[in-house]
């Protein structure tokens, strides 16, 4: 009786020591907090959240500060995702302090990560609200990386079909035979080319004696005209004095001239009213017509007689033209402006 008694008291402190180790594994894998520890609310709003879910941990600088306590969506305009974060009493989280949604390992749990900026700004009151960014999703990132292999094996296929192009065209025996006839001429030609720099290698060795002579004529006539230049240029500086007297003189004539120009068009001065007075060409033509009929050295007295003809019955003969006359006389070299007989 007694053994049997003893051998249930160690079933018994067996069993209650294997719901203390269920106990502890329990508390230590869910993440369970102390019940007597003070905590404070913070709000942080994310786009989205990318699976994280209630009780996961908060780290501040990588030590475990507090646990997510809830998560709610905010539908009133833009969506987004409320994450209602308890930190612990005794533990400050400035304002310019980051909230991120990161992830332990690949296919680890996904936490809360504080991560601190600056030692000067505020410290969070409880219930204060902060914008928080998510990190990359793993899992989307796989996605796209799935995406991008599917794309480049397409790629990849159409680069094998071009190849197979490539070697069904160019690399046929009718285009193999091209490329080895064009081999040839390319040999051919490297040969013809080969003995062509022969043949101007004898020549230019032939001329070399006219070609230097060339170049040292070349080279005689620029050091002449270099000195020729140098002589212009000492002329130059030498008279420079002069020339630009010259050119002052030259724009003063011109300027003078213009001006001359100028009253003889506007008729001011003896030439000018020569040039512009209407009554001239009429003078003129009659100081002509009495050059012509009594001579340059006429003069009032000495006018020859004219004989009148003889008057004929068959025609009559008409009297001998006057010179002409106007109401202000004839005008006569060496005499007055009246006509003779006046």
């Amino acid at each position: 009786m007694a053994q049997k008694r003893s051998v249930e008291i160690r079933v018994g402190i067996f069993f209650a020591v294997c719901l203390a180790m269920l106990a502890a594994l329990i508390w230590k894998f869910g993440k369970y907090q102390p019940l007597t520890r003070n905590t404070y609310e913070i709000n942080v709003v994310f786009s989205s959240v990318g699976g994280i879910v209630e009780d996961a941990s908060v780290l501040y600088g990588g030590i475990k500060v507090g646990a997510v306590r809830g998560i709610t969506l905010d539908q009133t305009g833009v969506l987004r995702v409320i994450v209602k974060l308890a930190i612990h009493e005794n533990v400050k989280i400035r304002k310019d302090a980051k909230f991120v949604i990161n992830q332990s390992g690949l296919l680890g749990d996904r936490y809360v990560d504080i991560i601190p900026q600056g030692a000067t700004a505020e410290f969070l009151k409880p219930g204060a609200s902060v914008e928080g960014s998510s990190s990359l999703d793993l899992s989307e990132a796989i996605h796209s990386v799935v995406d991008v292999l599917h794309q480049a094996a397409g790629t990849i296929e159409r680069v094998d079909k071009a190849i197979q192009r490539i070697d069904e065209t160019v690399l046929s025996r009718p285009t193999l035979d091209h490329i080895d006839s064009a081999l040839v001429n390319i040999d051919a030609v490297s040969s013809n080319a080969v003995g062509l720099t022969v043949s101007l290698r004898g020549v230019v060795d032939d001329s070399r004696g006219k070609v230097d002579s060339t170049l040292t004529r070349f080279s005689d006539a620029a050091n002449n005209l270099q000195q020729a230049s140098s002589n212009i240029d000492q002329v130059v500086i030498a008279n420079q004095d002069d020339i630009h007297k010259a050119v002052k003189n030259l724009a003063d004539s011109t300027a003078r001239l213009d001006d001359i120009l100028a009253r003889l068009e506007k008729g001011q001065g003896t030439a000018g009213k020569l040039l512009v007075d209407p009554t001239l060409h009429d003078e003129i033509v009659r100081l002509v017509q009495n050059w012509r009929k009594y001579g340059i050295l006429y003069k009032e007295g000495n006018r020859p007689e004219t004989k009148k003809p003889e008057p004929s019955k068959n025609w009559a003969v008409p009297e001998p033209a006057h010179p002409a006359q106007s109401g202000s006389g004839t005008l006569i070299f060496g005499t007055d402006s009246t006509p003779p007989g006046k």
